[in-house]
């Protein structure tokens, strides 16, 4: 089932694409090696283009057909787009040798799941959880977020969220440990608008509270010499990489 806050994603697919990261190239290394991959939550596609540069088979699931579609439209052959949920995931037992969730695990239902991540998983397959944060270390990144995270009603999940960290102590689960990755995604600076409409409680807005949002972001853009009169600017992240393996 998509929660109405999920939902509103369907919404904002262009700002989505405009406005959300990707992902750093390098964690690619710390991937347990797999025959198929499977990704759930794939959203637009962010993840599972990194995911198909592998060469290996990709299934990723999407709950959102208007997303979906641009998973469909801007990956490579070898990607396969189902429409599904990580609590009802469409493919058969023992499928994936690594199951994905990229800025999405604390957004499913933990026990059923986890009970169909067991499922899809070969004997010893691996889980990747990955997350996006911005990194307000840097001032102008800590006033836009300070902006986006006053609108928050606490009605959508958060990767703080304390329900998806049961899979630590999860005895079907061993964890495998973390990786941590410093980055940067270059955008214009008009971007950070679709950023923050890209947010699902932001997406929840109403139309005239959008349009504020918007004209706050404007404002932090020409208000700050690091951001105004640039074409491009580094958007600064840090991406998380949590590994665990399927218990025999």
């Amino acid at each position: 089932m998509i929660s109405s806050m999920a939902a509103n994603y369907a919404h904002r697919v262009n700002e989505y694409v405009a406005g959300r990261p990707g992902y750093p190239a390098a964690l690619l290394a710390d991937l347990p090696p797999a025959d198929t991959i499977i990704e759930l939550g794939a959203g637009t596609g962010k993840f599972t283009r990194l995911l198909a540069s592998t060469g290996r088979p990709v299934i990723a699931i999407e709950p959102i057909e208007q997303m979906a579609a641009r998973i469909q439209t801007d990956c490579p052959p070898g990607v396969e787009v189902r429409i599904g949920t990580a609590e009802a995931i469409p493919v058969a037992d023992g499928v994936a040798g690594l199951v994905c969730c990229a800025t999405a695990f604390h957004w499913f239902e933990y026990a059923p799941a986890t009970r169909e991540i067991c499922r899809v998983l070969r004997e010893d397959g691996a889980l990747a959880l990955v997350w996006n944060s911005r990194d307000e270390r840097v001032p102008w990144v800590a006033a836009f977020g300070k902006l986006v995270d006053s609108y928050y009603t606490g009605k959508s999940p958060r990767r703080t969220s304390v329900e998806w960290q049961a899979i630590f102590s999860d005895a079907r689960f061993e964890y495998l440990g973390q990786k941590v990755f410093s980055w940067s995604q270059s955008m214009p600076p008009r971007a950070l608008v679709d950023r923050a409409l890209s947010t699902s409680f932001i997406a929840a807005l109403s139309p005239q509270d959008q349009i504020s949002v918007s004209e706050k972001i404007v404002e932090i853009i020409e208000t700050n010499p690091s951001l105004s009169g640039k074409d491009e600017i580094p958007f600064p992240y840090v991406t998380e990489l949590q590994i665990f393996r399927k218990r025999a």
